[in-house]
């Protein structure tokens, strides 16, 4: 009877629990590879608005040697100073994508490239490396980059010299 009793319980326990999400949804799919066309659209225009509009208000940006930047409002700043500056072009190449219920996940490879707008303007070295964003479809139906960590290949540049030390102290 206690047998009977235990398959009965754990028969009804699996049939109350929720389904799993549905994955990798063609048309979620489409979305989320069109979310990232746009995302290097937008940088190619030099758009900043449009890179906000494409993060969520919770968004967290994490990239190499830099502090991570928190929030919608501060992407919005941090593309609005680069783009005042430079040109810039961002391609991006998946190599995984999957989309899980209202989540998703793509990583691959990027690749960097800003030209000064002005004479004058220091250089930003050309950089190259692997992305992984987590993607969330937001309250109003839009896929959008929840978190977006970007990892360089390339070397970290030598530090200058320090000057040579005279003997007089001067």
């Amino acid at each position: 009877m206690r047998r009977l009793a235990l398959c009965f319980v754990l028969a009804t326990t699996a049939a109350c629990a929720p389904a799993a999400p549905p994955a990798n949804v063609p048309e979620e799919m489409t979305a989320i590879n069109g979310l990232r066309d746009k995302v290097q659209q937008a940088f190619k225009a030099g758009d900043a608005t449009a890179v906000g509009n494409l993060y969520t208000t919770d968004a967290i940006w994490a990239e190499n040697h830099q502090a991570s930047i928190t929030g919608r409002d501060a992407i919005l700043k941090n593309v609005t100073e680069l783009f005042s500056a430079y040109n810039v072009t961002l391609t991006l190449t998946p190599d995984e994508t999957t989309q899980m219920g209202d989540f998703a996940y793509d990583w691959g490879r990027f690749k960097f490239e800003a030209t000064a707008k002005a004479e004058g303007t220091p250089a930003i070295p050309t950089d190259e490396g692997r992305y992984l964003v987590l993607l969330k479809k937001d309250a109003d139906g839009q896929w959008r980059v929840q978190r977006d960590i970007g990892n360089s290949s390339m070397p970290m540049p030598m530090p200058m010299p320090a000057p040579p030390i005279k003997k007089d102290g001067k």
